[in-house]
């Protein structure tokens, strides 16, 4: 841009500012020249946007420098609409999307701009013509680092916050990313209950339309196909979780929410929520009820989530034992729903299918060697904290299924200074890293308690760092194709579950007998509840007893039969995906 014309717009802006009623206004001195910016920089183009540093240290982009008028459109097509009550902006940006808001407000709505960073503000003053914006008689701007100060000055100077002055929150999604805990800080001051006076009645109609949405999990077909089996329409959303932003994926859900019309949002670990609660009060708004299924620990991956709980959200866990803790995080509709097996895709196959991959022992599962390294890669690379990890992780071996705050309280180190100086997500990745290297060390030293019986492995190259001959190894297997058979051909299919599952059964509970197959896994609780143990299951108690049952059952094939028939016809008869949606449904019916 060239410096005429940057001051010129600077020079309308200030003036638009200094002609403005400042009452609501909360403002850094206004200097004469445009100051200098120092931690955001503008990138020029069709659409000039914002560079900004974000709080993990990335750079965030404030806006498309290709399309920016575009994507204020959409969101301000999707701002709440409420004239009665006040708005409450959060982020400035260069203003593209509160320049398009404008034209929906009502004349007489309250519109509060709230911008953490002075320097963003300053950005815009010399890069937009804010005009309309700063001469609308109903307009404050508020622009502070310091949340409190902002609260307070939203309360006594603005009275937002009580009765008919409870302001509608509308945030721009790219400044929240950037400034997270700022704009968490005001949101939770000011976020209505979600609450409405009116009830979600979709799920009262016997035949549903379901969007389910799909970033390519390996339940998503399973889940589809049960919906299916029961007569609800199913319509799936395809992104990439690890190449679709955010505000895309945002969007594109929005958009699907309108064009399909669903009773019922569904996904699994929350994939395809914002961390920021955008998508849940929309869907709250629209008052359509959505349901996330974890099958890996929600308390890691919850955590992460900040922004409003909505009545009309329900989080169903595969381990009870996780239920207060889901609860504790404000998800009030937390249940319990075991993992299930496809009949469909997991059933006995012909005698000829199984015999290239007949074995007497065989384990399929991943070494977490990888899964432990990525985790390690995202925190402290010194040798100080490389040593605090492995005393960690040699407490949690030692008492198992303790949450990280537990663990580092136990252990005295809950305020040590590297603790104290990691992130919210490096916390994260410091409790899954724990459990998966936690995982790895007790998978194998079960596994180790097979080599008297030359076991097959079927998983990835990690498993050549920790076991040799007698152990076969062979590469990781395709989980649709390959483990019907495998599991079928196999006299003994063995398990070892995760240690992020303290009470729930593992996938391989279902899936062996299913197809035919003799399982030994590990006792957990939930495995007298599903298949009753020494009739429809065997198991172990601790890895020492390994051999003695692999031994006795490879020398009583009739008592491998007769635990496979029975196993096989209680997972069909209570068991599939097909009966797990529909008990779903019914507790979400019977308590909506």
């Amino acid at each position: 841009m060239q410096l005429e014309a940057k001051m010129d717009i600077w020079e309308k802006n200030l003036q638009a500012l200094k002609d403005k009623t400042p009452d609501g206004d909360l403002l850094p001195a206004l200097p004469a020249a445009p100051p200098a910016w120092e931690r955001v920089t503008l990138v020029p183009g069709p659409c000039p946007t914002l560079q900004v540093p974000g709080e993990k240290g990335r750079p965030v982009t404030l806006h498309s420098p290709r399309e920016a008028w575009k994507e204020a459109d959409t969101l301000a097509a999707r701002a709440p609409q409420a004239p009665s009550r006040p708005m409450l902006a959060l982020g400035l940006g260069l203003g593209y999307h509160l320049l398009r808001l404008l034209p929906r407000l009502e004349p007489e709505q309250s519109l509060v701009i709230v911008e953490q960073d002075p320097e963003i503000f300053w950005a815009a003053l010399q890069t937009m013509d804010l005009t309309p914006l700063l001469s609308r008689p109903h307009t404050a701007l508020v622009v502070n680092p310091d949340p409190r100060a902002v609260v307070s000055h939203l309360r006594g100077r603005l009275h937002l916050g009580n009765g008919c002055g409870h302001p509608v929150l509308w945030g721009h999604p790219a400044s929240l990313r950037a400034a997270n805990g700022f704009y968490q800080e005001v949101i939770n001051a000011f976020q209505a209950p979600l609450a409405a006076p009116c009830r979600a009645y979709g799920l009262k109609k016997e035949k549903l339309r379901v969007l389910v949405v799909n970033p390519d999990y390996f339940l998503i077909p399973e889940v589809s196909r049960a919906f299916g089996q029961l007569g609800h329409e199913v319509q799936v959303i395809l992104f990439d979780k690890r190449q679709d932003r955010g505000d895309q994926v945002l969007q594109r859900i929005l958009q699907q929410v309108a064009d399909f019309a669903p009773d019922l949002v569904f996904t699994i670990n929350h994939l395809g929520f914002d961390r920021e609660g955008l998508l849940m009060e929309a869907l709250n708004r629209l008052r359509l009820p959505s349901v996330s299924w974890y099958v890996d620990s929600p308390a890691i991956i919850l955590n992460l989530y900040a922004g409003p709980k909505s009545d009309l959200s329900y989080i169903f866990v595969w381990d009870p034992t996780y239920v207060p803790e889901v609860k504790a995080l404000g998800f009030s509709k937390a249940f319990t729903l075991p993992l299930a097996t496809d009949a469909e895709a997991f059933s006995p196959r012909p005698p000829a299918d199984l015999e290239r991959w007949r074995t007497q022992v065989a384990f399929v599962g991943n070494s977490m060697i990888s899964s432990v390294a990525k985790k390690l890669e995202r925190l402290p690379a010194t040798l100080e904290f490389r040593s605090l990890f492995n005393h960690l992780l040699e407490a949690l071996q030692a008492r198992p299924y303790r949450r990280l705050d537990l663990l580092l309280h136990e252990e005295g180190v809950a305020e040590h200074p590297l603790i104290r100086q990691i992130s919210l997500s490096e916390r994260t990745d410091l409790e899954a890293g724990l459990i998966w290297a936690a995982t790895r060390d007790y998978r194998l030293r079960c596994v180790r308690q097979l080599a008297p019986f030359g076991p097959t492995i079927y998983g990835d190259a990690g498993w050549r760092q920790l076991v040799a001959a007698p152990f076969r190894l062979h590469p990781e297997v395709n989980y649709y194709d390959d483990l019907p058979p495998i599991y079928g051909a196999t006299a003994i299919n063995f398990n070892a579950t995760s240690l992020q599952m303290k009470a729930a059964v593992n996938q391989r509970v279902f899936d062996v007998p299913a197809s035919g197959g003799f399982l030994l896994t590990d006792f957990k609780e939930q495995l007298a509840e599903v298949l009753e143990p020494g009739k429809e299951s065997v198991c172990y108690h601790h890895p020492e007893e390994i051999p003695d049952l692999v031994r006795f059952y490879l020398g009583h094939p009739d008592a491998r039969r007769q635990i496979i028939e029975r196993g096989r016809a209680r997972v069909l008869q209570e068991h599939t995906y097909r009966h797990r949606i529909q008990e779903m449904l019914a507790v979400m019916r019977r308590t909506l």
